[in-house]
This record gives C-alpha cells, structure tokens and sequence, in this order.
C-alpha cells in the first residue's frame, strides 16, 4: 500500500534500491545537478508523496498518460531525493505514480538526484516551464519553499528567476482563496480557471460566500462558464439573491438554463408559415402592379418591359401551379 507520510514521521530503514549510475553525464549537466545522478528501481511503498498537494488534478491529462504507460511502458524516470531512513521524497512524477499503481506494476524507475528538497522543487518548476501550471499551483509551490523550508521571497524569485511582484502576487493567491476552496481545485472539482476568474473576485468581496458556494457545488462541480454565470449573478443580486445562488448554485444553473430554452424561438407551425408565405406573395403582387403602372404614367413607354418578359412568364407559371394545388386541396 502507499502511503502520504508527512515530514518528519518515524519511520523503519529500508533496504537500499536497486542502482546503477548514470553514465549519459549529458543529463546530469542538463538539469544543473552537482553530483552523481543515479537512476534507481523503486517499490512504491519507499516513496514520500509529501508534495502531492501542490499540484491539481487533470483527468483528461491522467487518462492520456495511463494508455500511454499501458501501451509502452514507463519511459520518463521520476524525480526524487533521499530522506532519512532509507525513503524516497517524491519530488516530480505523481501523475506517472498513480498510473503505474493502477497498472500494478511492481516498481517505478526513478533519477535519485543529490540534492535537498528545496533544490528538487525548484529544479523540478524550472524543468516544467514548458508545461505551463496555473498560477494557483504556483502559488502552492512558493508558499511550501517560503513556509516549509524557510525561503525568503527575495531568494525565491531569484532561484525561480522570476521577479520579486510575481512571487508576491502567487503566494497573494493562496492567501486570498479559502482553504476549502483551494482543496476543490485539487480534486479537480473546480478547475483553476475557474478560480482565478471567479472564485478569487467572490473570495475578496466575501470569503464565506465563496466558501459556500463550493460546498454546495455537489461532486460534479461546475464548468468554466458555469461558474462566471455564477459568479456575474451574485455580483449583480440583491442580498436575498445572492443567498440562494451560493445555497443552491445547481438549482440557479438549472432555473438559468431553462430561462434560456423558453427564451428561444419556438417552431412554427406548418400552416401559420404558409398563412406568412401567400401574405407576402400577396403583398409582392400588389407592388409590382404600383410599379408597373407608374412608369406608364404621362403617356411614356419604359424601356425595359422586354427585359421582364421572361420573368413574368415564369413567375405566372409558377402562380398557376400555385393556384391549382390550392383549388385540389382548400375546403
């Protein structure tokens, strides 16, 4: 079984892993990495999932990669550093970890870097800036290296080389969003989006409402634009309005979209479109006979009748077709 353990809970020594040294120095060197880096077997009882909180669930993403490990294996080692009594802290790779565990296999295959954890989590953010992680996740990571390692802010945004207002406004984040909220984006219920679009203006207006609002999200959660809906009604609500979207959002969303159905056009009826269709055929003839006698009025002689002959015709054929079907089949 697998265990979260955290920081600093006794612990029985395990027997070393099964090692052989990296001889590629290329990738050490690529990772910055001082040291020897060593590419080890692990069962996954030996791992340390400390640092599975600081990132967010993505079923979508979870999925691509489980058909991948099932279809050929795992081809990217995991990252982790050693801790006392024979443990390994997982530092990169829970989403690698999971599907491995559902796959059952027997081992995960892991670069043993030599350095602290701080220097792992770092080192991990600056490997992953090409997979871009939401400011939310961001936040997470900068309030661990500040609170849980004792990083200034200073050293936090030169060793992540960022500047000093990004750090400020990420872990600003973390401190604006309640708890329980930040949890929900976890787990995947609400997406990160979402809370940088909505859930932070509502946290800073009012944090209980916010916090509220999630609770009674129900296990579904709530889409993107689903939660702006939310988000831009209680904004514009009285009191008592606001109190039942953030007491029941799904009955809000439901009522919301059933305002939208009736608010669309209803189909019409087949003998109400053809009532519309002989008015308007009405209404043309009756122009065109104005338009026609008007340009022989004061005893001219239009140029162009010649030109509207065969138009005519067609459109008396037409008319007579018309006006047999219609004598067939009105009572």
């Amino acid at each position: 079984m697998l265990i979260l353990r955290p920081a600093g809970a006794d612990r029985p020594l395990l027997p070393p892993p099964r090692v052989w040294r990296e001889s590629d120095s290329s990738r050490s060197s690529s990772m910055n990495v001082k040291g020897d880096v060593n590419i080890v077997q692990l069962e996954f009882h030996q791992l340390d999932l400390r640092y599975r909180d600081l990132r967010v669930v993505d079923r979508e993403r979870d999925a691509r990669l489980l058909a991948s490990l099932a279809g050929i294996g795992q081809k990217t080692p995991v990252l982790v550093v050693s801790a006392e009594g024979g443990w390994y802290v997982l530092i990169d790779g829970y989403r690698r970890v999971d599907g491995l565990l559902r796959l059952k296999a027997d081992t995960v295959e892991a670069l043993l870097l030599p350095i602290t954890e701080p220097e792992g989590l770092i080192l991990s953010h600056r490997m992953e800036s090409s997979c871009r992680k939401s400011a939310l996740e961001e936040g997470w990571l900068l309030r661990e290296l500040e609170h849980g390692h004792g990083m200034s802010r200073l050293d936090l945004a030169s060793k992540l080389l960022r500047s000093s207002s990004w750090v400020s406004r990420r872990l600003g984040l973390v401190e604006i969003l309640p708890a329980s909220v930040q949890q929900a984006v976890r787990a995947g219920k609400v997406g990160p989006h979402s809370a940088m679009k909505s859930l932070l203006p509502l946290a800073r207006a009012n944090r209980e409402a916010c916090e509220t609002l999630v609770a009674n999200l129900g296990a579904a959660g709530a889409a993107v634009r689903q939660m702006d809906e939310l988000w831009r009604a209680w904004r514009k609500g009285t009191e008592e309005d606001r109190e039942r979207i953030v007491s029941h959002p799904g009955l809000y969303l439901a009522a919301l979209s059933e305002v939208g159905k009736s608010d669309a056009p209803e189909p019409v009826p087949a003998a109400e479109s053809v009532r519309k269709d002989l008015a308007s055929v009405g209404g043309i003839c009756r122009r065109v006979k104005r338009k026609f006698l008007a340009a022989y009025e004061g005893g001219g002689t239009p140029s162009w009748p010649g030109a509207i002959g065969l138009v005519w015709e067609n459109a008396q054929s037409a008319f007579a077709s018309l006006s047999s079907v219609m004598a067939e089949r009105l009572p």
